[in-house]
C-alpha cells in the first residue's frame, strides 16, 4: 500500500511541475530544424497569415514561448512572430551575439555549411560582420552572411561592439549660412501614423531648460532610419551647439554619441526614440554610403509640415 501512495505522489509531483512549465511557456532560444532550406516567421499563428521573413535551417530564433501545441512566439533578427512548432528545437541556451567581426588579417574565415563539415564552401574575408551569431559545439560558431548560414571557427571571429572602437565624444562643425546642394543622402526617414508632430510641442521648455532636463521627463518622437542601399557604421549622435561665428556662419558643436548600428540596408533599419529640440538640432546621424564616403546630418523639424528631415552637413 504505501509503495502505491508513493508512486501516486510521485506522479502528481511529475504532473504538477509539467503543468507549471505549461503555464509559464517560455523557452528561450530554440534551433530550425526538420526543413529543406527555410521555414516561416509569421506574423500571426495561423499558415495563412503574411509570412514576415524566411528563417533558414540551422538558424536561432530567440524569446521563444509556446503559444499552443502547433505555434510558437519566436524573435529574429529584428521580427517577432509565430513559427510552426514541429520545426523549432531548443538550442540547450547557447551563448548568442547579435554581431561578431571576422579576425583573421589577410585570410578569412572559413565558411562551413554543416557543424562537422571538414571542406569549406566559402570564405568570409577578414573585417567582416556576421549575423545572429550562436556558439555550437566543436568550437565552431553558427553564423548568416550574404544571404546563407552556416559555421566558422570560434577562433576566427570575437563579439562586435563598436560603440567599444568609436569615441564618445566629437567635434563637428557646419556653417549655418550655406545650404547643402549634393546629392540625395543614402540614409532617410520613415514614421508613422503620429505624424506630422501636430502635438509635439517643444516650446514648453526654454534652451537652457531643455538642456538640463531629466531625459525621463521629455517627450520622445520615435521613428525609423533606413536605406534602399547598404549603408555602413550608423551613428547617431545628440549635440549641443557651442559656439557660432556671426561673420561666417560656422557653428561648432559637441557630439555625444548614443547609439550604433553597423549596418543598415533594406532589410534591416534602425527605430530610434529621441527627443527633437525645435529650431536648433539637437540631434544628428552619421553613416558611410556604399563608396565609403561618410556623411552627417542634422535631424531636423520640417517647417513645412512638421515631418522629421535629415539636413546633411
Amino acid at each position: 500500500m504505501s509503495r502505491f501512495l508513493a508512486f501516486l505522489l510521485l506522479i502528481c509531483m511529475v504532473f504538477t511541475h509539467a503543468s507549471a512549465l505549461a503555464d509559464s511557456g517560455y523557452i528561450g532560444s530554440m534551433e530550425v530544424v526538420n526543413c529543406n532550406e527555410w521555414v516561416s516567421l509569421r506574423q500571426q499563428p495561423d499558415a495563412s497569415s503574411r509570412r514576415l521573413v524566411k528563417v533558414s535551417l540551422g538558424a536561432i530564433v530567440n524569446n521563444c514561448d509556446q503559444f499552443n501545441d502547433a505555434w510558437i512566439y519566436a524573435e529574429y533578427d529584428g521580427y517577432a512572430g509565430y513559427i510552426q512548432a514541429q520545426y523549432l528545437t531548443p538550442s540547450d541556451n547557447r551563448l548568442t551575439f547579435n554581431a561578431m567581426l571576422i579576425t583573421i588579417a589577410g585570410e578569412g574565415a572559413p565558411f562551413y555549411a554543416t557543424l562537422d563539415a571538414q571542406e569549406p564552401f566559402d570564405v568570409i574575408p577578414a573585417d567582416t560582420i556576421v549575423r545572429n551569431c550562436c556558439i555550437m559545439d566543436n568550437n565552431r560558431i553558427y553564423v548568416e552572411w550574404d544571404g546563407r548560414c552556416g559555421f566558422i571557427s570560434l577562433f576566427h571571429a570575437e563579439v562586435y561592439n563598436e560603440m567599444l572602437h568609436f569615441p564618445r565624444s566629437i567635434t563637428l562643425q557646419s556653417n549655418l549660412y550655406s545650404a547643402y546642394e549634393g546629392q540625395p543622402l543614402s540614409l532617410k526617414i520613415a514614421y508613422g501614423y503620429d505624424f506630422p508632430i501636430l502635438d509635439y510641442d517643444y516650446s514648453v521648455f526654454e534652451y537652457d531648460e531643455y538642456m538640463e532636463a531629466d531625459s525621463e521627463d521629455l517627450l520622445k518622437v520615435q521613428f525609423v532610419l533606413y536605406s534602399d542601399e547598404t549603408v555602413n557604421h550608423v551613428h547617431l549622435f545628440s549635440i549641443s551647439m557651442q559656439a557660432f561665428d556671426d561673420m561666417t556662419g560656422v557653428a561648432t558643436y559637441d557630439a555625444i554619441l548614443e547609439n550604433i548600428q553597423y549596418q543598415v540596408d533594406p532589410e534591416h533599419p534602425l527605430s530610434v526614440g529621441a527627443v527633437i529640440w525645435g529650431d536648433m538640432p539637437n540631434l544628428a546621424v552619421g553613416y558611410a554610403d556604399e563608396s565609403g564616403a561618410y556623411h552627417f546630418a542634422f535631424v531636423e523639424i520640417s517647417g513645412e509640415d512638421g515631418s522629421l528631415i535629415l539636413r546633411e552637413f
